[in-house]
């Protein structure tokens, strides 16, 4: 997945961009009418990123990040809940059936739900502990600059990764 994003700072060997964050549904022609999530909101994010390309503040730079990356936060953020959910329930529902408890298929609701919530707060607790570290996870790399910030155009020949 790549996105394009200006460098807003310079410092020492990484550079801070900032740009609209991308979109799971990208730029469809019902972009505008789309009620998703709030997709009407720009969402723009601001990323700490290693320069190795020399960008200078004021450049529009292409950052890259790996469909393997994407995958593993997509199953993080989605499949894992998602499981949570449906097993969590399936043991709250055993066991509201074994004891008799009334109401066992809301009991059951109510257990899937608590997994997710759960499962969330830890792993926003988990992320919390990574960005303390200076590893993220994240192998976002910026891999050219398109557009200098005196308005020409850069070198656009990728940059390569050794």
């Amino acid at each position: 997945m790549e996105q394009q994003v200006t460098v807003i700072a310079v410092e020492g060997h990484e550079a801070v961009v900032s740009g609209r964050r991308a979109s799971a549904c990208g730029d469809c022609a019902g972009k505008t009418s789309c009620a998703t999530l709030g997709s009407w909101v720009e969402r723009v994010i601001e990323l700490r990123v290693h320069n190795k390309i020399g960008a200078k503040t004021g450049d529009r730079v292409v950052l890259e990040v790996p469909d393997s990356v994407v995958l593993r936060i997509a199953f993080r953020l989605y499949a894992i809940p998602m499981l949570a959910f449906v097993v969590a329930g399936l043991v709250t529902r055993s066991m509201a059936l074994h004891l008799g408890w009334p109401a066992v298929e809301a009991v059951a609701a109510l257990g899937g739900l608590l997994a997710v919530l759960v499962y969330y707060l830890w792993y926003k607790s988990h992320l919390a502990g990574l960005a303390s570290d200076s590893t993220s996870g994240l192998d976002v790399r910026m891999v050219r600059v398109i557009r200098t910030s005196s308005g020409h155009p850069g070198d656009s020949l990728p940059v390569s990764s050794h």
